[in-house]
């Protein structure tokens, strides 16, 4: 008996233990914690999918990039010359580099694209570009003969991971013209470790319409710096032309997209290939206007993919292609600022069209900069609310957060373990239509020009012309609008730099609308703008207009 019974213990000790092993599978996983820094905002609803939105970081000093790395790391810039290194396991957000050249005043100078060696692990390097002041140069002015100072440079960094710092800059391209604003700029590298560069005309237009230039372009290179021996041009940079200012680049399924800001109408979304012209300054958006038409029809215009009037200011780009979340599969996704939007649009199965649009994060965390995608599938966006833009439209900007500055957020899915813990968010869907932007007073009254002015002008010099303080000089009794000639060459051709208007000093960029409206357009708002908002009582003819138009070439 004693025998039998120590020959059978181990064998129903074996069974209990069996027994509370299926007994503890059977019961219902404990909801899984999310890291403390992760702060849950709310639930995004899609057909079938939930996402989390979580708060990772904040207090952000101007971003401008985000990018992931393949350390497994997230990288993103600010604006006055920080890179930035986060660790999402973690939360903990380093200062890898700060670059005390780097200048950030005026509208858009400063630390800009970013781009991480695709093997970084054995080849850590760090591509960025960034303006700088350059007092060297003496010969550079702007339109109205003011100098200009501003630079830029294309540089290549060594990232130590035994100092957890970026070393040995080495210059790819050290001197490139830069302005006060349209210096683009995204950064991004192609299946084929090619590295692709986009760069505004740094408000001169004339840049974008010369292959020798390098402003107004998509550049392709090698990444290390050399001329790739299949560039359209045999020994250039030289990929793509005719670009006003792009905000957003990527590389997917073998392709390359932007998203490029209009001047006060058609933002786009172009497919960059090869030699391609997209048109600035000559064609804005597609081809759909008489004097479009006649540029069309002389030279092959490469016409975007999708464009918005009113514009929305799109910015970062980035392509969704991961099971994670179904729904955005085949998706080129898009932050905007204006927008204050993510926005998703599906690609064909060839990439070249877009067949359908979803709006998602509308007026949630204000303007939304930058996003890039993980290798898990999660997104994560960067805002862009302590920027210049914010206190200069504040009449057009609700529901921006206050505290907390600029932040990094997370769109993850949420398990169906984890739902109980996060049932008390708001849940939100997709926005059935996008907010109207530059929306001040709705009322436009019943006057030959009202309309044109609020959808051209409205945006900067307001309803009613008075102009926004220190940004933008007002319209009313000015010497600009009194003197007729003036009037029409600053409206044809746009002006940048210094100028002084009723004793206060302004210092920014109008873009000229000689290509985006017609004579007759003009003369409707001119006229809007004297006899209405003012009270001159001689009218500007289509003659006066077209007499000046012809006095100079685009």
């Amino acid at each position: 008996m004693t025998e039998a019974l120590h020959r059978t213990t181990p064998l129903l000790s074996i069974a209990s233990m069996l027994l509370i092993s299926l007994l503890t599978r059977c019961e219902s996983p404990k909801p899984s914690e999310r890291p403390p820094f992760e702060k849950p905002k709310f639930i995004i609803q899609l057909d079938n999918t939930r996402l989390l939105v979580s708060e990772v970081a904040r207090d952000l000093d101007q971003p401008w990039e985000v990018a992931w790395g393949a350390d497994d790391h997230l990288w993103f810039t600010e604006k006055k010359g920080n890179v930035m290194r986060m660790n999402p396991t973690t939360g903990q957000v380093k200062k890898v580099l700060n670059i005390p050249e780097v200048y950030a005043g005026g509208n858009t100078p400063g630390l800009l694209g970013l781009a991480l060696h695709p093997d970084f692990n054995n080849e850590p390097y760090v591509y960025m570009h960034y303006n700088y002041l350059d007092s060297a140069m003496v010969n550079e002015f702007d339109r109205r003969g003011n100098p200009n100072y501003v630079g830029a440079r294309l540089v290549r960094y060594k990232y130590s991971f035994q100092e957890d710092t970026l070393i040995n800059p080495e210059p790819i391209l050290p001197k490139i013209p830069a302005r006060m604003a349209h210096n683009g700029s995204r950064l991004t590298i192609s299946d084929d470790s090619k590295l692709f560069f986009a760069i505004g005309d740094v408000t001169n237009d004339r840049y974008a319409q010369t292959a020798l230039g390098l402003p107004g372009k998509v550049l392709r290179m090698n990444l290390d710096g050399s001329v790739p021996d299949d560039n359209p041009i045999p020994g250039s940079y030289f990929y793509s032309m005719g670009h006003r200012n792009p905000q957003g680049l990527v590389a997917a399924n073998g392709k390359i997209y932007s998203s490029e800001h209009g001047p006060n109408n058609d933002d786009e979304i172009n497919l960059i290939v090869p030699g391609g012209n997209y048109g600035w300054p000559f064609v804005e958006g597609y081809c759909d206007k008489e004097n479009e038409m006649a540029f069309c029809d002389s030279i092959s215009v490469n016409e975007p993919i999708y464009t918005w009037t009113p514009t929305i200011a799109p910015a970062g780009l980035d392509f969704y292609h991961h099971s994670a979340i179904p729904e955005w599969k085949n998706h080129l996704m898009l932050t905007t600022l204006k927008g204050r939007a993510l926005w998703l649009f599906e690609l064909n199965d060839s990439g070249e069209k877009i067949i359908n649009e979803r709006i998602y994060l509308q007026k949630q965390f204000g303007r939304l900069r930058d996003l890039c995608v993980s290798p898990g599938g999660d997104v994560y966006v960067i805002t862009s609310n302590s920027d210049w833009h914010i206190p200069r439209y504040e009449w057009m900007y609700d529901n921006v957060p206050e505290e907390g500055n600029d932040r990094v957020l997370k769109i993850s899915v949420l398990r169906k373990h984890e739902e109980e813990s996060f049932n008390h968010l708001t849940v939100f869907t997709e926005a059935s239509e996008p907010i109207p932007v530059f929306v001040q007073d709705n009322t436009i009254p019943d006057i030959t020009g009202a309309l044109p002015y609020r959808t051209n002008c409205a945006s900067c010099h307001l309803p009613e012309g008075e102009g926004i303080s220190n940004f933008t000089p007002p319209l009313l009794e000015t010497e600009t609008v009194a003197d007729k000639t003036k009037l029409i060459e600053t409206t044809l051709f746009g002006m940048s730099g210094e100028i002084e208007v009723k004793g206060k000093k302004y210092n920014d960029v109008m873009p000229g609308f000689g290509a985006s409206l017609s004579n007759q357009e003009l003369k409707e708002i001119l006229n809007y703008v004297r006899t209405s908002l003012n009270n001159y009582s001689d009218s500007i003819s289509i003659a006066e207009i077209e007499k000046i138009r012809n006095s100079r070439t685009f």
